[in-house]
């Protein structure tokens, strides 16, 4: 091996007297996809799981018998035997008052939350969080015995009250007002004394996209009712029933067509509060 000095005269070999030649490895060939790609992937077949029963059942609702696609099955839902009429303007009534009611009710209790300090706060805030976790039918014993005593049983106030009050929708309004500024909370209590005026001049602009989510939220929640209706409601009261009981009291020749009516209302407000959905969920704040 070819020998050399260093500047203090010691003796080095070839391998040490300078820096080695990079080893430039052959790249390795395989089958592996690209990590993006296989996210893409998993995305797509999880969007084609959601969308696969909503293709089949609107594809469905076009076949009448041996004809496709006919509008037929509508024609027999709504005109010729338009039964579920009715149950769908019920659920259309109770979803638009839940929804609203859970709003007006629930904003103002995730602003005291989230802005409001008083002894207690995170005690009584922790109980609305176990109440959120807590099945419906766990309640659903001392909401039979509270509707009792206010004589509300077997009347649309017993489909309305339960969900009327949402440890879920006060829970998401605290966390999307958590972030707004403090300065400008400041700033509008220097101009005016009114909480009213600090909620509706301060807060509401900042937190829209948050109430258009919650306001979705709530009424795919009272759109899709089937417990209240199952504990409150007797055989007696079956004309105040919403559209989500009785899909299976049908004929079977309609089936599709209802489900198709059933809905339409729920991808609507999908396509029309789509990006306050992406935009609320971008300032949401988990502490």
């Amino acid at each position: 091996m070819k020998k050399s000095t260093d500047l203090t005269g010691t003796a080095v070999t070839g391998s040490s007297a300078g820096f080695a030649p990079p080893v430039v490895k052959p790249a390795r060939r395989g089958f592996g996809m690209p990590k993006h790609w296989l996210v893409k992937t998993l995305m797509v077949l999880a969007a084609f799981v959601f969308i696969y029963p909503l293709a089949v059942t609107l594809i469905e609702s076009l076949r009448y018998g041996d004809s496709f696609p006919t509008a037929e099955q509508y024609g027999e839902l709504l005109i010729t035997n338009n039964a579920a009429l009715p149950y769908f303007w019920n659920s259309v009534f109770y979803s638009l008052v839940i929804t609203v009611s859970c709003v007006v009710l629930s904003f103002p209790l995730g602003f005291v939350f989230a802005k409001v300090k008083f002894p207690g706060r995170n005690i009584i805030f922790f109980i609305f969080i176990i109440a959120m976790m807590l099945p419906f039918q766990s309640i659903a014993l001392s909401m039979y015995i509270q509707l009792r005593d206010l004589h509300m049983l077997n009347s649309r106030w017993s489909l309305i009250m339960p969900l009327v009050f949402s440890p879920f929708a006060v829970f998401l309004f605290r966390q999307f007002i958590k972030s707004v500024p403090p300065e400008l909370l400041d700033y509008t209590t220097l101009e005016t004394s009114s909480a009213f005026k600090v909620l509706w001049y301060a807060v509401l602009p900042q937190t829209k996209p948050a109430i258009a989510a919650v306001s979705v939220m709530v009424f795919c929640d009272a759109w899709n009712m089937v417990e209240p209706v199952r504990y409150f409601i007797n055989f007696k009261q079956l004309e105040i029933r919403p559209m989500s009981v009785i899909l299976s009291e049908l004929p079977s020749k309609v089936y599709f067509s209802a489900a198709a009516v059933y809905i339409i209302p729920i991808v609507l407000l999908f396509l029309l509060f789509k990006d306050s959905l992406v935009a609320s969920m971008e300032r949401f704040h988990w502490d």
